[in-house]
C-alpha cells in the first residue's frame, strides 16, 4: 500500500455507546453536554449527530471570536439593528421552530462570547430545539452555558478516552492491516487513547521518517519526534503552567517515572501539588513506593525536545546523583542511573554503567547497551567492560566489532566462562565455525560457572542438529545442583527441543517445565528465559504434530512479549505462530505472522532465523496456490548473504517441496519432499522426518 492519507475523517470508532445515548436524548428533545480532554474526539463525535439529524444548525465558537458580542451566532440572527435583547430572542427562536425537527450544534462552546451563550441557552430551555454543545474539560464556560446542566435542562456525557480496541480500529483502517503489533501497541500507548494526538503523531512519524515500510508492513522506530505541529498540540495543554510547574515537568520528564523522594529532593513541594492540581502530573503508588509522572505520555517527549542541552544535563547529573545517594532497592535503579549519567555527558561509575548496559541487553535495546558498556569502559571499567562490550556487539550481529572489541582469555574463574560463552557465540552465529565454538566452551574445564559453558554448548548443539547430544549434555546441566539459571535455561531449551525432535515428547514436557520453574524464580537474572525454554518446546511439539498446543503456546508467548513492547522477542514468536498456522493450514493467519517476523526481526538476525521465516512464508504462499512469489521467497532465503543453521535446513527443503507442487510439477515436488525426509535422518531429526515423509505436496 502506499503512504496513508491522513486528511481523511476516520470512521467513528469506539463511540457507540455515547452516540445512541446523544440520539435517545435528542429523540426525547432533551439537550446533550458532551464534555471532555481537547482532542479526544467530541467534535467528531458531534459531527456525527450533526450528520444524522440533517437540519441541525452549526455553530463553531473559536478564541478570537469570544470577544465578539454574538460572534458565534451571527449568521442565526435577522438583519438590522438588535436594540431589544428579548425580542431578538425569539425572533431567532421563531427561525427554529418552522423546522420539522429543530436543532443546533456548538463546538467548544466554552468559548462561546456571552450573548451567543444566551442566545444557546434560550433556543435550548425557552423552545423545542434540541442542542448539542461540546465543551473542553477544565476550562471556563459561560454562566449560561454552565446552567443548562446545572439546572437539568441538559444531559451532560462525558466522552472518555478510546479504548485499545478503538486505537487499533483506527490504525488498522489507517493502514489496512499492514502495521505491525509492535508498532500498533506502542502508538496506542503514547496517543493514550487521543485520537487527534494518534493522528499528529502518525503525521510526525511519517513527516520524519520514523514511520516507515519495512519488508511489506508498516513499522514504528524509536521515540515519538516532537515536530513543530506536535509540539502545537501539546504546548496548547501545558501553556498554563507557570515557570515553578515547568520546572517540575522538566525534572519529572527526564526521569518518568520518578521517585517521590526523588523529585522532592529537585523541586518544591508547593510546585508538585500545583502540577497534580492542574492535571499535568500525577502521583501513583507502586508497591511500597511512590512515583511520580507525567499525565500524558507524549508530554514527555515534547518537554525534553525543547529543554536546551545544558538544562537536560543540569538535570540529569542532579537525578543521577540523587538516585546514588538512595539505596538503589529497584532492580533498573542502575540503568536509570546509567542512562542519566550519559544525559549529563561526563564520565559516570563504571560499575553502574556496566550493570545498565547488561540491563538494557536483557531488554534487547541494544544501540543503548552499547553506549552504556562504552561509558564503562572509557570510565575505567576494564576487562569486565570489555567482555559485555563484545557480548553486545555480538547479539547485534557485529561480528567484526565484536571480535576486535573481545579482550583476552583470562586463566580461570568465572571470567574464564563469559568469556568463552561470547566467544563460541561469535564463532557459531558469527563466523560458522561450530568445531571451534565448542572447543572454546569445553576449554573452560573445572572452572566456577562452567556449568553455563555446558549449558550453551547443549543450545548450539541443538541448533546444530546433533540432538542426542544437545540432550545428553543439557540433560547433565540439569541434573547439576550447582547449574546457575542462566546454564539451566540454555540447557533447558538446547535438551528440551532436541527431546522433541528426537520425538520423546513426555522427556521433552519434563524438561521445559523444569526449565520454566527455574526462569520464572529467576526472572530478574534470565528476563527471558521463559521464552527460551518456550521455544525449544514449541519446536518439539511442531516436530511432533502436536499443533493445538503448539498453536496455544505460541499465541500466550507472543500476546506477553506484545505487552512488554518487547520487538525482537515479539518477531521470533511472530514466526513460530506463523510456522504453526502453516502446519495447521492456516495459510492467512500464518502469512501475516511470518511476514510480521521478518519485518520485526530485519535488524537483529543472531540465530538466523529470516532464512528459515523466509522460507516458511514461501511454504505459505504455496500452499495457497502463489507458486510464484514463493519461488522468489525460496531464492531470497537461500541468498548467500544469508545462512540457516542446519536445525532448519530440512524444513527449508520441505517449503520447497510445497513449491514445486504449487508451481505444477508435483514429481518434482515429491522428490524433494524424499530428500527433505532423508536430510532429516541424516541430521538426526527422525519426528521430521516422519512430517516429510506423511507430506503430500498439494496446494490449494
Amino acid at each position: 500500500m502506499t503512504r496513508p492519507v491522513l486528511g481523511q475523517e476516520w470512521t467513528l470508532a469506539g463511540r457507540g455507546g455515547q452516540l445512541q445515548a446523544v440520539l435517545a436524548a435528542a429523540a426525547r428533545g432533551e439537550s446533550v453536554v458532551l464534555s471532555g480532554a481537547a482532542g479526544i474526539g467530541k467534535t467528531r463525535l458531534a459531527r456525527e449527530v450533526w450528520t444524522r439529524l440533517r437540519a441541525a444548525e452549526w455553530v463553531a465558537a473559536t478564541r478570537a471570536g469570544s470577544a465578539i458580542p454574538f460572534g458565534a451566532v451571527s449568521h442565526l440572527l435577522p438583519d438590522g439593528v438588535h436594540a431589544d435583547r428579548l425580542a431578538l430572542l425569539r425572533q431567532v427562536a421563531a427561525r427554529f421552530e418552522r423546522a420539522e425537527r429543530p436543532a443546533i450544534v456548538v463546538d467548544d462552546a466554552h468559548l462561546l462570547d456571552d450573548a451567543s451563550a444566551t442566545v444557546i441557552h434560550h433556543l435550548t430551555t425557552r423552545s423545542s430545539v434540541f442542542g448539542l454543545l461540546t465543551i473542553r474539560d477544565g476550562e471556563r464556560c459561560p454562566d449560561a452555558i454552565t446552567a443548562l446542566w446545572k439546572e437539568g435542562r441538559a444531559t451532560r456525557v462525558t466522552v472518555p478516552k478510546l479504548t485499545a480496541g478503538a486505537i487499533d480500529s483506527l490504525l488498522g483502517e489507517t493502514f489496512e492491516q499492514q502495521l505491525d503489533a509492535v508498532s500498533r501497541q506502542r502508538l496506542s500507548r503514547v496517543s493514550a487513547g487521543n485520537p487527534l494526538l494518534l493522528r499528529e503523531i502518525l503525521q510526525a512519524g511519517f513527516d520524519s521518517g520514523t514511520l516507515r515500510r519495512r519488508r511489506g508492513r508498516w513499522h514504528w522506530t524509536g521515540a515519538v519526534p516532537a515536530t513543530a505541529r506536535l509540539g502545537e498540540v501539546v504546548a496548547d495543554r501545558l501553556s498554563a503552567a507557570g515557570d515553578a510547574i515547568s520546572g517540575v515537568l522538566e525534572v519529572i520528564a527526564c526521569g518518568e517515572p520518578l521517585a517521590m523522594t526523588v523529585l522532592e529532593g529537585l523541586a518544591s513541594t508547593e510546585a508538585i501539588t500545583a502540577a497534580e492540581r492542574q492535571g499535568l502530573a500525577v502521583i501513583d503508588h507502586s508497591g511500597n513506593r511512590v512515583l511520580a509522572r507525567l499525565s500524558h505520555p507524549l508530554h514527555g517527549e515534547v518537554i525534553r525536545s525543547t529543554m536546551t542541552r545544558s538544562r537536560t544535563r543540569h538535570l540529569a547529573a542532579r537525578l543521577a546523583a540523587a538516585t546514588i545517594s538512595s539505596p538503589m532497592r529497584r532492580r533498573d535503579d542502575a540503568l536509570r542511573v546509567g542512562v542519566w549519567q550519559l544525559m549529563a555527558g561526563h564520565a559516570g561509575d563504571a560499575e553502574i554503567l556496566l550493570t545498565a548496559a547488561k540491563q538494557a541487553m536483557d531488554r534487547f535495546d541494544l544501540d543503548l547497551a552499547e553506549r552504556l558498556a562504552r561509558a564503562s569502559r572509557d570510565s575505567g571499567g576494564g576487562w569486565r567492560a570489555e567482555n559485555v562490550l563484545a557480548q553486545i556487539l555480538s547479539h547485534a550481529g557485529h561480528y567484526e566489532a565484536s571480535v576486535a572489541a573481545l579482550p583476552g582469555s583470562p586463566r580461570d574463574g568465572v571470567d574464564r566462562v563469559t568469556w568463552a560463552t561470547v566467544r563460541s557465540d561469535i564463532l557459531y552465529w558469527g563466523e560458522g565455525k561450530v568445531a571451534e565454538a565448542e572447543q572454546a566452551l569445553e576449554d573452560v574445564g573445572s572452572a566456577p560457572g562452567r556449568r553455563a559453558a555446558d549449558g550453551n554448548r547443549s543450545f548450539i548443539l541443538m541448533f546444530d542438529s546433533r540432538c542426542a547430544d544437545a540432550l545428553k549434555v543439557g540433560e547433565a546441566v540439569l541434573a547439576a545442583p550447582d547449574a546457575e539459571p542462566q546454564a539451566v535455561v540454555w540447557a533447558a531449551t538446547g535438551a528440551g527441543a532436541a527431546a522433541g525432535l528426537l520425538g520423546d515428547t513426555a522427556r521433552a514436557s519434563a524438561i521445559y517445565r523444569l526449565g520454566l520453574d527455574v526462569a520464572t524464580v529467576h526472572q530478574a537474572e534470565v528476563p527471558w528465559g521463559a521464552t527460551q525454554v518456550g521455544c525449544g518446546m514449541l519446536m518439539g511439539l511442531l516436530a511432533n504434530a502436536r499443533l493445538s498446543e503448539a498453536r496455544e503456546l505460541a499465541d500466550r508467548e507472543y500476546k506477553a512479549a506484545l505487552r512488554d513492547e518487547a520487538e525482537n522477542v515479539v518477531g521470533a514468536w511472530a514466526g513460530f505462530l506463523g510456522a504453526t498456522a502453516k502446519a495447521q493450514g492456516d495459510v492467512r493467519v500464518a502469512a501475516a505472522s511470518l511476514r510480521e517476523s521478518l519485518s520485526l526481526l530485519k535488524e537483529y538476525d543472531t540465530f538466523r532465523l529470516a532464512a528459515p521465516c523466509l522460507a516458511s512464508l514461501a511454504g505459505a504462499l504455496a500452499l495457497a496456490g502463489d507458486g510464484r512469489l514463493a519461488s522468489r521467497l525460496l531464492d531470497r532465503a537461500r541468498s548467500p548473504r544469508r545462512q540457516a543453521s542446519r536445525l532448519f535446513q530440512p524444513w527449508m527443503e520441505l517449503d520447497k517441496a510445497w513449491t514445486h507442487a504449487a508451481l505444477g510439477d508435483r514429481s518434482a515436488g515429491a522428490a524433494t519432499a524424499r530428500a527433505a525426509a532423508d536430510l532429516a535422518r541424516d541430521f538426526g531429526q527422525p519426528t521430521v522426518e516422519g512430517w516429510a515423509t506423511r507430506r503430500r505436496c498439494t496446494p490449494g
